[in-house]
């Protein structure tokens, strides 16, 4: 499968006419709201998007201070740090699949239920850690919780905004997302990072009633009326050309994640060792980045419309991602301005609510559920490959180290995004497609 060639893909027509392969009814008669980037799924899922970003990416800002107060060596906070992040990332991991296949299976809104209500209890008991190792075990519940909620949540907004609208919609999303890490990174500089994590737990707790509101896809009811297997990883990964899709999505978000899970979570080190002789805040860092995205998710959203193709623009923001790392690891003696005016940079080539998108639209209904929230999450499962690298690299030197990974990860991204099909205008209304 090239890069030019396109998957079968359902003319919009058939969504005025409810004229679907899957006999499913017109779209626009499902939801009022089907010709709007901003539907009511778009709005509850958004708010979900931000608790989750919320309490994902605190830890990767309260890290140092949180692991400095349990008593930890200086020394010892990059180590025991990144393993704590692993366990996150791999209770993420294995939570993708768990919501993925609940979603695809008993509905997109359930599934959101559940990633909703084991996320907030376990932010609420990670504000009374009081060692590595407990820290660990929690971090690996609340990345089980907030696994379901990505995936979920941009599958329901897909299969819920007309063709032309979904990448505005997800957009919309992320930028939700974005503003919860801001959140979480400004929140770190009123009041303690258990007061921090309280907050997250109460905050999801009040939107899970919030979430009752939620109305299911479309879609989802359709698919759930033909006589198909959903939600089936035999079918997502022993059926060839659903795998080949599959593997070439992983890598697309690899360069978003080596951006923020590397090179912003390790700010404070990075700095060091290029030069920078003012103290590094990885909350502001990564404040100040994801403030900035916000721009760059809207700048990928109107290139996209723009030009129609979303795989060229995934192409240039990864390409852009490269440069500005290898400028990033340079020892460039920067001030803590210059310093942080990088790390903006980098949030005006956001990939994903571009990358997002594409993966939403390479995968049949009754699997995108499972396909979208697992691939999302072995995306930011390639963040454990990358710290372990670095571990082991890390004595040829922290720049250089990050350099080789670097290299690795774009080099994927860039061939991934070359060789997927291009999916702009498509849409997802067929549970057979």
């Amino acid at each position: 499968m090239t890069g030019t060639s396109a998957p079968t893909i359902v003319d919009s027509s058939s969504l005025r006419t409810g004229s679907s392969h899957g006999g499913s009814s017109s779209q626009a008669g499902c939801f009022p709201w089907y010709g709007t980037a901003l539907n009511l799924a778009v709005i509850i899922g958004g708010l979900g998007y931000f608790i989750d970003t919320y309490d994902f990416f605190l830890y990767n800002s309260m890290r140092v201070v949180s692991l400095t107060q349990l008593g930890l060596k200086p020394d010892e906070i990059t180590s025991v740090g990144i393993v704590i992040l692993n366990c996150q990332i791999f209770g993420a991991l294995i939570g993708s699949f768990v919501w993925g296949i609940m979603g695809d299976k008993i509905g997109r809104k359930r599934g959101l239920l559940g990633s909703i209500l084991i996320y907030s209890l376990g932010m609420t008991l990670n504000a009374f850690v009081h060692d590595p190792l407990s820290y660990g075990v929690i971090r690996f519940i609340i990345g089980f919780g907030v696994a379901g909620e990505v995936g979920l949540g941009a599958t329901l907004i897909a299969e819920t905004v007309s063709a032309k609208l979904r990448t505005y919609a997800l957009t919309f999303f992320t930028v939700m997302g974005v503003a919860g890490v801001t959140a979480a990174g400004a929140s770190l500089e009123l009041t303690t990072w258990r007061n921090c994590c309280l907050a997250g737990g109460i905050a999801g707790l009040l939107l899970l009633t919030l979430r009752g509101f939620l109305f299911e896809s479309g879609m989802f009811l359709a698919s759930a009326k033909v006589n198909l297997q959903r939600g089936s990883l035999r079918e997502l990964f022993g059926n060839r050309s659903n795998l080949r899709l599959y593997l070439k999505c992983v890598p697309l978000l690899g360069a978003n994640f080596y951006v923020t899970g590397i090179l912003l979570t390790l700010a404070p080190e990075i700095a060091r060792a290029t030069g920078v002789l003012e103290p590094i805040k990885v909350n502001i860092a990564l404040g100040i980045y994801f403030f900035a995205s916000m721009f760059g998710d809207w700048l990928g959203a109107w290139l996209s419309s723009k030009y129609q193709t979303r795989r060229k623009v995934a192409l240039g923001f990864i390409a852009a991602n490269m440069c500005l790392s290898l400028l990033f690891l340079q020892k460039l003696a920067l001030n803590a301005v210059g310093f942080y005016s990088l790390c903006a940079t980098f949030g005006l080539f956001n990939l994903w609510a571009i990358t997002a998108t594409i993966v939403v639209e390479q995968f049949p209904t009754r699997l995108r559920a499972t396909a979208t929230t697992s691939n999302f999450n072995c995306s930011r499962s390639l963040v454990i490959l990358m710290n372990l690298s670095f571990l082991v690299l890390k004595p040829i030197g922290i720049s250089l180290s990050l350099i080789v990974i670097g290299v690795v990860v774009f080099a994927l991204g860039l061939a991934c995004a070359f060789r997927l099909p291009e999916t702009y205008g498509c849409t997802l209304n067929d549970p057979e497609r």
